[in-house]
């Protein structure tokens, strides 16, 4: 019993280090998305009130509940219009990466101050703030639909592999969902995680 308790314990400190980490994350995710976006001359995200910073307005709870649950989950999606991009689709590439590279550069922040600021209550956060970017950032980088690697993918892609590519369109969330329950998408994520924290520890 006092194991269980031990756990139960265990696990709720844990969300509270996750929550705010992923909620910091997520946003700032969608709002680099829409920002790109603005910035390459698509106005919709704009117009439908996704350049802000403002949590409320970039999470989705139920892929919010998903990442605690199962460790990937999702954020509400910023709609583009791809025609109005300079660029086309190296745009609508460029749009897809300024997500997880925020993730990436928001994990090294907080490893850094990991690193850096005296050990405390606080480090928790920090730690979790690190840990849990990467696997927003590597995660969002797979190559399948409906995560940004996909879009990054599509952009070097010829015109007569348009069969490949709405297969991947049609089954992409079968193929995540398949993945997580073999334990693949986990190994993977874990691995990309690893080494990055390698690299921040040289760095840092």
């Amino acid at each position: 019993m006092l194991f269980l308790l031990g756990d139960l314990r265990s696990w709720l400190l844990g969300l509270v280090y996750m929550l705010p980490a992923l909620i910091l994350g997520f946003t700032l995710h969608e709002f680099c998305h829409a920002a790109a976006a603005v910035r390459l001359g698509d106005p919709t995200p704009r117009w439908e009130g996704r350049l802000t910073l403002n949590p409320a307005a970039h999470i989705d709870w139920v892929g919010l509940l998903l990442f605690v649950l199962l460790g990937w989950g999702y954020a509400r999606p910023v709609r583009i219009q791809p025609g109005n991009l300079r660029g086309r689709k190296w745009g609508e590439a460029a749009v897809a990466l300024a997500g997880p590279l925020s993730n990436f550069l928001l994990a090294a922040l907080s490893y850094a101050l990991w690193t850096y600021v005296p050990s405390g209550w606080w480090s928790g956060f920090f730690q979790y703030g690190a840990t849990v970017n990467l696997t927003l950032c590597f995660l969002n980088l797979l190559p399948v639909p409906p995560l940004d690697g996909f879009a990054v993918l599509r952009a070097f892609l010829p015109l007569r592999s348009y069969r490949a590519v709405n297969f991947l369109q049609r089954y992409g969330v079968l193929i995540l969902v398949a993945l997580s329950l073999l334990g693949v998408l986990g190994r993977v994520l874990g691995t990309l995680q690893g080494a990055a924290l390698r690299l921040f520890a040289q760095i840092f």
